[in-house]
């Protein structure tokens, strides 16, 4: 495995460094190793989005010692940067090529599309093509979880969210996680700042503050850093994980959160590579064996039979007994989404623009 942020990679791979990268890439599949590209938006940290996807190849080497070679290429952040570091890896024999983040969606189909040999995937792609795979993580099951906690958890009732983007990714983890909230605690409500970005630690301490200052006493949110959490604690709140788990940062107050898991989806990828069986698949999946997130160890401070609660829904989500989006569900305005019986589909869910009763504040549109 080796590690190249965007500039070295993009100067290696010119002129001769193309022929010279791209020699030892195909030296190592002609002995029957699969060479694979991993291209990441941002440089990888200690924790966050990037952190769980490294965690994810990393799983991948360890499954298949000797048999997959890795080339990471960090903090390729434009579009055409992105569409020159797909085509130089497809180009250097890199058989599997993975993109990291939804931005990534766009330069990948372009390449995928000159380059029918080369299997590609794209975490968050919402289109897929004969050589080209999806996979999302159906994170409202975590948070949900995670809401059921905060709301057994609070004690003014009033829980606090710091919004990145109003995407779904983000709408159905805050709808999931108030669901979660009224299942247990019907008097909940969750106030929501939307901040506009996934990383800014100055917006998201003063959201937190901000919610606090409204009597939230349990925040979670969208940003992919501990920053809510430490800023939570700092004022005596207790906060949600999301992302990666925080306790390092938060060792005190932070109750549980629900993290991004892309173990399996870089295993089973390389295995069917590997095998000749690779084909072309939009992956969904939420809590379990397999899946795409899971939830961050309980706060020994949670009394034991709402642990015990917890983990008794996780089992049903995960069993199907328990479905999140599940009628009679009405949005905030009093407009009925799901008939009693029902439960939205995921395309409803992939595309939902909708908040959930008991959410306040501003909802702009993405």
């Amino acid at each position: 495995m080796r590690i190249v942020n965007r500039r070295d990679f993009l100067k290696a791979s010119s002129s001769l460094g193309i022929a010279a990268l791209g020699a030892r890439a195909l030296d190592a599949f002609a002995q029957d190793v699969l060479n694979v590209g991993v291209v990441h938006q941002y440089p990888i940290g200690e924790v966050g989005w990037e952190t769980q996807h490294a965690l994810g190849w990393k799983a991948m080497e360890a499954a298949f010692p000797g048999k997959v070679k890795v080339t990471v290429v960090a903090d390729v952040q434009q579009a055409q940067d992105s569409e020159r570091v797909f085509r130089e890896l497809a180009s250097q024999g890199n058989k599997l090529i993975f993109g990291t983040t939804f931005s990534h969606m766009a330069p990948m189909l372009k390449v995928a599309r000159t380059a029918p040999n080369t299997h590609f995937d794209c975490c968050a792609s919402v289109t897929t093509l004969k050589n080209m795979g999806a996979f999302e993580a159906r994170n409202y099951e975590a948070s949900y979880v995670a809401g059921v906690i905060a709301g057994r958890m609070t004690r003014s009732n009033t829980l606090g969210w710091v919004g990145a983007f109003p995407i779904p990714q983000t709408v159905w983890r805050m709808n999931g996680f108030m669901l979660g909230a009224r299942s247990v605690n019907p008097k909940a409500v969750c106030n929501v700042v939307w901040i506009n970005t996934w990383n800014d630690p100055a917006k998201e301490k003063d959201a937190v503050n901000a919610l606090i200052s409204q009597g939230a006493d349990v925040l979670a949110g969208s940003p992919n850093t501990p920053v809510q959490g430490v800023a939570a604690e700092e004022r005596g709140a207790w906060s949600i994980a999301n992302c990666s788990d925080f306790s390092k940062f938060v060792p005190k107050k932070q109750l549980t959160g629900d993290i991004f898991d892309w173990r399996s989806a870089y295993i089973d990828s390389a295995r069917d590579a590997l095998a000749g069986t690779w084909k072309a698949q939009d992956r969904f999946r939420g809590l379990g064996e397999g899946g795409f997130c899971a939830m961050v160890p309980y706060n020994a401070a949670i009394p034991a039979e709402v642990v015990a609660d917890a983990k008794q829904r996780e089992k049903d989500i995960v069993s199907g007994k328990l479905k999140v989006f599940a009628g009679p569900l009405k949005d905030r305005d009093g407009k009925q989404r799901v008939a009693a019986g029902g439960s939205l589909s995921d395309k409803e869910i992939r595309s939902i623009n909708w908040l959930v009763e008991g959410i306040n504040g501003p909802f702009p549109k993405s």
